[in-house]
């Protein structure tokens, strides 16, 4: 019937007490979904392995899983966190001065020293959480991958270098290069215990064991940095595998 409206009780204390009656509901329902909450993250934390839960603390030991890349990003935003996780590692390294020249610039940086497969040239600073994830990166897929393709260790990895004073690909103007951030490391080749050289260059298209392991440490590093660049990206990365920990998420 048009404008009829339902009839308002005439009695204040019914209304009180259906409004009351409804808070205790809403409250109840609340709670109940706080203690589902609470009892799935329970079991999430009984049931599902250390490394895919961004709540456990992040150690060298933890195989790559679906909160590493989120961990370590947290773990090295904190300096002392971060060199506590790499000395509790068995990593070692010395610090580099801070500096800064124009738009570049040294901070929180360190060098690797012993702990992982040596980087080739050695000396190449790197903020900490760079660092930490370089050696997760190594210790949790690298080796990994090469014992499974290769059926050996990787004794050394070689690179065209972590810090450099530039823009991205050199140019005078543009975006900052995570380079000059020491925010970044670029990896050109590996070395087996053989003495056999793994190169970014002439194996990336290989389709036997060569290729499927660089092909496996470019997919890892993905779950572990926040950039991974490879040949497949661009002309540009045709010979070296850019890894970083500043820029945006990106695996290509």
């Amino acid at each position: 019937m048009a404008g009829y409206r339902v009839p308002r009780p005439d009695r204040p204390d019914i209304v009180r007490g259906a409004r009351h009656q409804t808070l205790l509901a809403r409250l109840a329902g609340f709670a109940l979904l706080w203690a589902l909450v609470g009892l799935m993250g329970l079991l999430a934390d009984r049931a599902i392995p250390r490394q895919h839960l961004p709540w456990k603390r992040l150690t060298l030991l933890d195989p790559v899983g679906a909160a590493t890349r989120v961990k370590a990003a947290r773990a090295g935003a904190d300096p002392a966190a971060c060199r506590a996780i790499l000395k509790a590692g068995g990593v070692d390294y010395r610090e580099v001065p801070a500096r800064t020249s124009g738009f570049c610039a040294l901070n929180d940086s360190l060098q690797l020293t012993a702990g992982l497969a040596p980087l080739q040239p050695d000396g190449a600073p790197m903020t900490c959480k760079q660092a930490l994830a370089v050696v997760i990166w190594e210790r949790q897929v690298v080796q990994t991958a090469a014992f499974a393709e290769l059926d050996q260790a990787v004794v050394g990895i070689d690179h065209y270098g972590s810090y450099s004073c530039r823009r991205i690909y050199g140019q005078s103007e543009g975006p900052v290069s995570e380079h000059a951030l020491a925010n970044a490391l670029d990896i050109a080749g590996f070395r087996l215990a053989d003495g056999t050289t793994i190169s970014v260059l002439d194996d990336w298209n290989d389709p036997g064991p060569r290729g499927r392991f660089l092909h496996q440490v470019r997919d890892g590093a993905c779950r572990v940095f926040l950039t991974t660049l490879s040949p497949d990206y661009n002309a540009q990365h045709a010979n070296h595998l850019h890894l970083d920990m500043g820029g945006w998420p990106k695996c290509a």
